[in-house]
């Protein structure tokens, strides 16, 4: 909807970029998370494929429960206000 945002905090500019790269966005770790011996297992990367891989190699096949996400604009957001909340 927009090709620029900007994130306002205290009356300060925070950050100003695209959506996509609003804070760093688009080099920020991915989150895989998967179920194991009945929990759930998390692991920071940024290198998702590689860990991905791993796991299926490990599992041999499908991981349960896997799923690969990045930050949100919303926890981007929330993280460039701190304490202004």
């Amino acid at each position: 909807m927009c090709d620029r945002v900007a994130v306002l905090a205290g009356g300060k500019i925070r950050a100003l970029g695209t959506p996509a790269t609003l804070g760093g966005r688009a080099t920020a770790a991915s989150i895989v998370r998967w179920a194991e011996d009945g929990a759930t297992h998390e692991l920071s990367t940024d290198v998702p494929t590689a860990a991905v891989a791993e796991l299926a190699k490990r599992f041999v096949g499908e991981v349960p429960d896997l799923t690969v996400s990045r930050p949100t604009l919303e926890d981007i957001y929330l993280q460039l206000i701190g304490d202004e909340r």
